[in-house]
């Protein structure tokens, strides 16, 4: 079954690292065990057999850049890139309709994700080939509250919450047009299975690894870092 599906994987690198503080221009293109984030993602996804296709979506400036990481970088898989927009669902979207229509499914990913694990993208791909739509996540292991304006006002059962990660995948069509009606909405999605949750969607949740960390500030490329650096040891 999986042999007739051709999956293509969207990765959005187009954000502007507001939150790092000042400490780089683009913080994908910080370098970590001598490639910059970015390409270590790309890597990545490089070495799923089930990908046949990857879209880089980048600010404008950055385009030159991403095209020339694909023989840079000996990236195997055909690599194209489109521009990001204003939020992240138009990103995304530039990306998805960059994918040509013969595609079944696309793998939203995260640039900033650079310790993502291939085979957990490939299970991810397998559990959307079946279900139509699966995101990659892991359980909630600390005990989790609520709080309202400062106050703890319960405990949540952390059997019933998860942590989500990428790449979260999904049928190209379906996407596409929920995606789209998402967008016209107006309404603020952080992540593309929202978008499924908003319009009654099944997402299937496919339990990965707690080191697929997504770099957001200063001290999540430290903790990266040296997590790359102690798999390059193994």
């Amino acid at each position: 079954m999986m042999s007739n599906i051709k999956t293509a994987a969207v990765l959005v690198c187009a954000g502007s690292g507001s939150r790092m503080q000042g400490s780089c221009a683009d913080k994908l293109l910080l370098e970590i065990a001598g490639k910059p984030i970015a390409v270590h993602t790309l890597c990545a996804y490089d070495q799923v057999q089930e990908i046949d296709l990857i879209v880089v979506v980048t600010r404008e400036e950055n385009v030159p850049m991403y095209q020339s990481f694909a023989a840079q970088y000996g990236i195997q898989t055909p690599v194209l890139v489109a521009v990001g927009g204003k939020t992240r669902i138009d990103s995304v979207l530039n990306g998805v309709r960059t994918v040509p229509a013969e595609y079944d499914l696309v793998a939203i990913g995260d640039g900033a994700r650079p310790l993502v694990r291939s085979e957990d993208i490939s299970k991810t791909i397998a559990a959307a080939a079946e279900s139509g739509a699966a995101a990659l996540g892991v359980k909630a292991i600390d005990t989790m509250k609520e709080i309202a304006e400062g106050w703890i006002t319960r405990t949540v059962p952390r059997e019933q919450l998860i942590q989500i990660q990428t790449p979260q995948i999904f049928r190209r069509a379906e996407y596409l047009e929920l995606a789209e009606k998402a967008q016209k909405s107006g309404r603020e999605f952080t992540d593309d299975a929202s978008i499924y949750e908003y319009y009654d969607k099944p997402v299937r949740f496919v339990e990965g690894h707690r080191d697929n960390l997504k770099i957001t500030v200063p001290e999540d490329a430290a903790m990266i870092k040296m997590l790359m650096e102690e798999r390059l040891c193994e």
